[in-house]
Parts: structure tokens; C-alpha cells; sequence
């Protein structure tokens, strides 16, 4: 697998409106069984999110974010919500869930072919070779697209 673009853009500010589940860090869910299943049965979220396409924005990927909400050293509960980027205030679906993502930094990368497993390494690699910013995992991660894209958090260095 190649990363074929890589920038750290400016990113938000968003809600993102999918649906999310959560797991223990560390869990063993067998070979990319949790994330294969999730997407696998993503359909009906990606369906709900057409319906109110007027609230789409340029990240209108479908995408599947990581988050550390409800992580501490007793639960180690992580969050994966599939779902896509909308315009901040939009209404959320019955059913779905959704966060509100603040104005920040992100590091986009998109490879050739879909994850190896190496996507979040080669992100992190091409952030740090450019050396304006810094990896921020407290806010979050995402896949996009089955792992066509990858998504990292943030901050600019200070000068």
C-alpha cells in the first residue's frame, strides 16, 4: 500500500452523526472482525444520512471515527461510530448518535488500495517528516471509506 496524498488542513468545526459502538482497548475481536462487521452492516446509517444530504459537507465521506469519549483506566472503553462529517446543529436522526467535532487541525492521507494495517503509521510518519504539527490522540481518528483515507488529529506547533 502507497500513501498517494498526504496535507494537514484546518478541519471543522462538524457534527458527526452515525451510529456507535463501543469495545474494550485491547479486546482481541478476532481478524478485523469488530470494524468488518460494522461497516458490513452500515448500509441502513449511510442511508438515513442521505435523507438529509442538505447538511452534507466537502468531508461527505463515509468514514468510521475512533474516539477515546468514554476511555479511562478501569473501562479502556473506545468508541467507533460509522458515519460521516455534517454541518454543525445538524438534526440527528432517530436512532443515531453524534459528536460535536470543534474547530482544529487533522492530517489527511490517501493511499492506493484499502487498509493494511500501516495506514495510521504512514499518517503519523508523513506528520512528523513535516514538522509543523503534532499528533493529537485525545480527539480522534478515522478510517474513510473502507480504508481508502485515514484521518489523524492535530495541533500546530507552536512557532
Amino acid at each position: 500500500m502507497k500513501l498517494e496524498t498526504f496535507e494537514a488542513v484546518k478541519f471543522g468545526p462538524y457534527r458527526f452523526v452515525g451510529k456507535s459502538v463501543y469495545a474494550r482497548a485491547g479486546m482481541d475481536c478476532g481478524p478485523g472482525n469488530f470494524a468488518g462487521y460494522i461497516w458490513d452492516n452500515s448500509k441502513w446509517v449511510f442511508d438515513k444520512l442521505d435523507e438529509i444530504a442538505e447538511y452534507a459537507t466537502d468531508e461527505a465521506h463515509n468514514t468510521a471515527l475512533l474516539t477515546w469519549e468514554k476511555y479511562c483506566p478501569k473501562t479502556r472503553l473506545l468508541g467507533y461510530t460509522v458515519g460521516r462529517f455534517m454541518k454543525p446543529g445538524t438534526p440527528v436522526p432517530d436512532g443515531m448518535d453524534y459528536f460535536d467535532v470543534a474547530e482544529g487541525f487533522v492530517a489527511k492521507g490517501w493511499f492506493d488500495a484499502t487498509d493494511d494495517g500501516s495506514q495510521e503509521g504512514m499518517v503519523k510518519n508523513a506528520l512528523k517528516e513535516q514538522g509543523e504539527y503534532n499528533v493529537r490522540s485525545d480527539r480522534f481518528m478515522a478510517e474513510v471509506s473502507g480504508g481508502l483515507g485515514y484521518y489523524i488529529s492535530c495541533d500546530r506547533k507552536a512557532d
